[in-house]
């Protein structure tokens, strides 16, 4: 059933994943309630005398500030254990968390929980290279996470910078990001030289003369096999024929030795 509760009674969320409530946002959620109300029921759990949210602070704390004298709720028997995880899950549906709060998230759920990565991505559905790249956001600088908080830098940025090996390259590399409105791609480039990783050279593609390409295509046509004609110095070259099993070599030979 739905309880009607006053929202500036009801406690907050002890394990609320979310450490960040952006100001503007909120208002502009305080705005729709005032206009539409809540549509969406939060849920809390009965704490002694008191209810206590489960999952919907945002809500909560909007319809507060839009001064609503009642919300709807729906009342959950949650154990304390599980307050985070039900907390986290709601948010990552909902796509609330920044990545900072989702990587303390993950590590808090897997320490908690006793959790391997693979588990963990099981049980909040996602895949386990997203979950083990957003933990990896921990290993930057606390500076760094908190451009990436903020929205300063991206989550595309933050990978990049993680491959700068030293602390004072990656905090370089993020004033620099910030500085000059990098992109996630110039990040990675800047990133690579900081390293020493050279880009892979490209290949030189060399294209054949007609009539060697129109010999090889007669050979492959005949032998039924891939064949290439290499050109050297002075009229000199060699062919090189494929097989693939003792059979098919016997079976080229055979046809090599009636030409």
């Amino acid at each position: 059933s739905i309880l009607m509760l006053n929202p500036e009674t009801i406690l907050s969320n002890p394990r609320q994943p979310r450490r960040v409530f952006d100001e503007e946002s909120l208002q502009e959620l305080a705005e729709s309630i005032r206009r539409d109300g809540v549509q969406e029921p939060i849920i809390v759990r009965k704490v002694k005398d008191n209810y206590e949210i489960v999952c919907g602070e945002r809500r909560c704390r909007a319809a507060v500030m839009a001064e609503l004298n009642e919300i709807p709720a729906v009342c959950r028997d949650v154990a304390d254990g599980d307050m985070l995880k039900f907390g986290l899950i709601e948010n990552i549906q909902r796509e609330d968390l920044n990545a900072i709060e989702l990587a303390l998230a993950y590590k808090q759920l897997m320490e908690e929980y006793e959790w391997t990565q693979e588990r963990l991505s099981e049980e909040v559905g996602k895949k386990r290279a997203t979950v083990a790249n957003t933990i990896r956001l921990l290993q930057l600088p606390e500076v760094i996470q908190e451009q990436v908080a903020d929205g300063t830098l991206s989550m595309g940025h933050a990978r990049a910078i993680l491959a700068v090996g030293s602390v004072s390259g990656q905090i370089a590399l993020a004033r620099k990001i910030a500085a000059n409105g990098l992109s996630v791609r110039q990040a990675e480039e800047l990133a690579a030289s900081q390293s020493g990783k050279k880009k892979p050279k490209q290949e030189t593609v060399t294209t054949k003369p007609p009539h060697i390409i129109a010999l090889e295509d007669k050979l492959r046509r005949r032998l039924g096999a891939k064949v290439s004609v290499k050109e050297q110095s002075a009229g000199r070259g060699r062919i090189e024929i494929e097989y693939f099993s003792l059979d098919d070599l016997e079976r080229l030979l055979a046809l090599i030795t009636k030409l």
